[in-house]
């Protein structure tokens, strides 16, 4: 029931050496990874349309609101009836649950844009698309990118329970067929894979930011050395 560390290390390199366990792991990354660009580019393009057009967010908002308290795995008859048991609907999945949370932090960040800031820009000439691009979405990037960084620990959550609906491979599969001839110690190693994928993804993700955005976070850095 509660296999010993050594135990779950020989089942590691035994999934390891048999090509199991990154087969299988190959299959959870692209499925997060599809579910995770696809929902975060929408939820960030939602926030900003409804952010910067109020008559469209006092229509639209209240059918968000609604849609945000149906939880993902809620979802799962109907994303097997759409999509059937392949990759779309947990592709699907891992969208709606990774949607919610960008769309909030996004709309909140440029809805409430520093004003000073606009009034600058406004100053020097930006109006249209290049105030929303080199203004308010730059004061709204730390809404933005909290958000993301949330979704993707949501991302990693819903794609266990995706996968332990219909799936053939991956690491919720490889945890439930584990769970089904009573491997605890395949069990174990699916939920290690899971935390360190989880550690992973988010240190690459603050690394990306780190180099795409160079300066988001200096001014935090430079008066904490101060």
């Amino acid at each position: 029931m509660l296999p010993a560390p050594t135990t779950v290390i020989q089942a590691a390199w035994a999934l390891s050496t048999s090509g199991q366990l990154l087969f299988h792991l190959v299959a959870s990354l692209w499925r997060s990874a599809a579910g995770f660009a696809t929902g975060g580019a929408l939820g960030v393009l939602l926030g900003l349309t409804m952010a910067r057009l109020p008559r469209f967010s006092d229509t639209i908002y209240p059918l968000v609101q609604m849609a945000r308290a149906i939880p993902a795995l809620a979802f799962v008859p109907l994303a097997v009836f759409w999509f059937g048991i392949g990759e779309g609907s947990k592709i699907f999945l891992i969208a709606w649950g990774v949607f919610f949370p960008t769309w909030v932090n996004t709309f909140i960040g440029v809805r409430d844009a520093n004003e000073l800031l606009i009034r600058a820009g406004a100053s020097l000439g930006a109006r249209g698309w290049r105030m929303t691009a080199f203004v308010i979405i730059p004061s709204a990037l730390p809404f933005i990118i909290a958000g993301l960084r949330i979704s993707l620990a949501v991302a990693l959550m819903i794609l266990v329970a995706a996968e332990l609906t219909g799936a053939v491979f991956g690491v919720g599969y490889l945890i439930q067929m584990s769970q089904m001839v009573f491997r605890v110690d395949q069990m174990f190693v699916g939920l290690v894979v899971l935390g360190v994928l989880g550690f992973a993804s988010d240190l690459l993700f603050n690394r990306i930011v780190a180099l795409l955005l160079p300066w988001y976070g200096a001014e935090r850095t430079r008066e904490t050395s101060s």
